[in-house]
């Protein structure tokens, strides 16, 4: 039995089908094939720590806040594959839009004081301050984001608009919150936003996300990602 016949019968075994792109790059270079397989095993869906369908929604999550369109496909028919129903995929879906919405934040900090040297100041300070003091008793963190600080003092209005974004966006139809906050970090750190990360991080810890979910977290973020230069050589490997 030569090696891919090997690795096509374990993938026939473990996942009922041998993904496109290993079969593609078999054809032209069975030792890339054979290191693609590997990565998918030990980065991905040989990961032990959470649900194979929760690992299937984070890697459509992904996939969908990189913009990949071949790669979100192949994590959706995993996941269905995996028992996810439409509200959790929709939930994976959601996640992935709002952290690429609060990524837009990332420049807040930075141009608060250009805005505060160059116009009048229209803060509403009275009003932002029970709104934040709101947020850190609901969330339990005593340190908001500073870019959500920042926000509400360049634009009260899109300081507003984010917080129903967030109220919609992540108020999850089926999935676990604790994951959904993993899946938020898992694109957060795919795109990287560094604040949003360590934001939903501690919002996973504090409802009892543990260190080895985390670390298939980022197992699967580091896969997905780099995964993206096979997903989108598809047509060109054929």
């Amino acid at each position: 039995m030569s090696d891919m016949d090997e690795i096509e019968k374990f993938a026939n075994e473990t996942l009922g089908s041998l993904p496109e792109v290993i079969k593609l790059l078999g054809n032209h270079n069975v030792e890339m094939a054979k290191e693609q397989f590997r990565e998918n095993n030990s980065m991905y869906l040989g990961r032990n720590n959470l649900p194979k369908k929760i690992l299937a929604l984070t890697a459509l999550s992904v996939s969908l806040a990189n913009g990949q369109g071949n790669s979100a496909m192949i994590h959706f028919k995993l996941a269905t594959k995996f028992g996810a129903k439409i509200p959790e995929i929709l939930d994976s879906i959601k996640t992935a839009k709002m952290v690429l919405l609060a990524s837009t934040m990332d420049v807040m900090k930075d141009i608060e004081p250009v805005i505060a040297a160059n116009t009048k100041n229209m803060a509403k300070n009275g009003e932002v301050k029970k709104i934040l003091d709101n947020i850190r008793s609901q969330s339990g963190m005593d340190d908001l984001p500073e870019n959500l600080v920042s926000l509400s003092n360049v634009s009260f209005d899109l300081f507003q608009e984010h917080l129903k974004e967030k109220t919609e966006l992540l108020s999850p139809l089926m999935v676990d919150m604790k994951y959904i906050y993993l899946m938020a970090f898992a694109d957060s750190v795919s795109i990287r936003y560094k604040e949003c990360a360590k934001t939903y991080l501690k919002q996973f810890f504090k409802l009892n996300g543990t260190y080895p979910e985390m670390e298939d977290a980022l197992f699967l973020t580091r896969f997905v990602t780099g995964n993206k230069a096979m997903t989108s050589s598809i047509n060109i490997l054929k």
